[in-house]
Formats: structure tokens, C-alpha cells, sequence
């Protein structure tokens, strides 16, 4: 089995545990600051990283699925796959900046590149998060359908769903399993 298929076969259990770890593990290091302030924003940051790089791996596994095995009616492999590195490099940035806010000095001269660069950062991480998790839905509800394209309350709906992992994992898994049992079509 695939690891992408691997991935989107966790029991949704698994998804909404992990998933609200270290969502309630990221708020509880940006509000109990034993330690200073800059070691909780680096603790804040890796545990928001984690659980990006994770909904990232899991909607990029959606996608890579639902597109492998619905290639023949699409006609093509999928071509959608940098906004999920764009995600996540845009997130990374963005928390790395974030962090070294607290580290530099507001009178150093780096201050306002950091200040400047982060906004860029956030725009960037968030519209390729948004399009990326649009991109699995669309690509799911497409399988669902098995059509060119699709209508976009079909997409919209798939895509509120997806947008709230933890709670919609439970209503799609049915139709991952179903998913899953379909034969690959593209083999790449």
C-alpha cells in the first residue's frame, strides 16, 4: 500500500485525536510562558508546524488518491501538488519569522524586514493552505462523481468538511473507503 494511501486510511479517530493534541498543545504553550517568552514561540511554532505539515500530508494524500485513481476521467495526474509544498513552506516562514520577532530587538535594523516579511509569509501559507484543501475536495468529490468537473456547492460542501478535519473526517470517511477500494488508475 501506497504511503498516501496509508495516510487517508487512518481511522478518523486517529486524524481527530492527533489533530486536537496539538492544536490544544500549540494554545497551551502560547499562554503558560514558565520559561520566557521566545521558548514557548519556538514550542508554539514547531507544535503549529506539526499539525500543518500533518493536515498538509493528509489533504496532499486525498488529493494524490482520489486523482491516481480518477485520471482516466480527468485526464490528468494531478497538477495541483506545489500548493501543498507552498502551504507549508509559506506556514514554515511564517512561524520562523513569528518566532524571531521575540528574539530581535525592536530598535535593530532586521526588525522591520521580519515585520515586513511576515505578512508576505501569511498571505502565502494561507491561500495555498485554502486552494490545497479546495484541491482534495475538488479532486474527491470528482472521483465521487466521475466527471471532468464538477459543480461547485458539490466542491463548497466537500471542502467545509475537509476544512473542518477533526468533525468531517467523520462524515467523508465513507466515501475514502470507497476511495480506497477503487483500482488505480495511473500507477505513477
Amino acid at each position: 500500500m501506497r504511503l498516501t494511501d496509508r495516510v487517508i486510511s487512518l481511522h478518523p479517530a486517529v486524524i481527530t485525536i492527533a489533530f486536537l493534541a496539538l492544536f490544544i498543545g500549540s494554545g497551551l504553550a502560547i499562554n503558560i510562558q514558565t520559561f520566557g517568552v521566545s521558548f514557548f514561540y519556538f514550542v508554539f511554532s514547531g507544535l503549529m508546524f506539526a499539525m500543518i505539515a500533518a493536515l498538509m500530508l493528509w489533504h496532499y494524500s486525498l488529493y494524490r488518491a482520489a486523482t491516481d485513481r480518477n485520471s482516466d476521467v480527468v485526464g490528468h495526474g494531478g497538477r495541483r501538488g506545489f500548493l501543498f509544498v507552498m502551504a507549508s513552506v509559506g506556514t514554515c516562514a511564517f512561524l520562523i519569522l513569528l518566532s524571531a520577532q521575540w528574539l530581535i530587538a525592536p530598535e535593530n535594523p532586521i526588525q522591520a524586514t521580519v515585520a515586513t516579511a511576515m505578512p508576505i509569509a501569511m498571505l502565502v501559507g494561507n491561500v495555498s493552505y485554502f486552494l490545497s484543501i479546495w484541491a482534495a475536495a475538488n479532486a474527491l468529490t470528482r472521483f465521487d462523481e466521475r466527471q471532468r468537473s464538477v459543480e461547485i456547492h458539490k466542491t463548497l460542501g466537500t471542502f467545509f468538511l475537509e476544512f473542518y478535519l477533526p468533525f468531517g473526517i467523520w462524515v467523508i470517511y465513507p466515501r475514502i473507503k470507497r476511495l480506497l477500494a477503487a483500482p488505480l488508475t495511473n500507477a505513477t
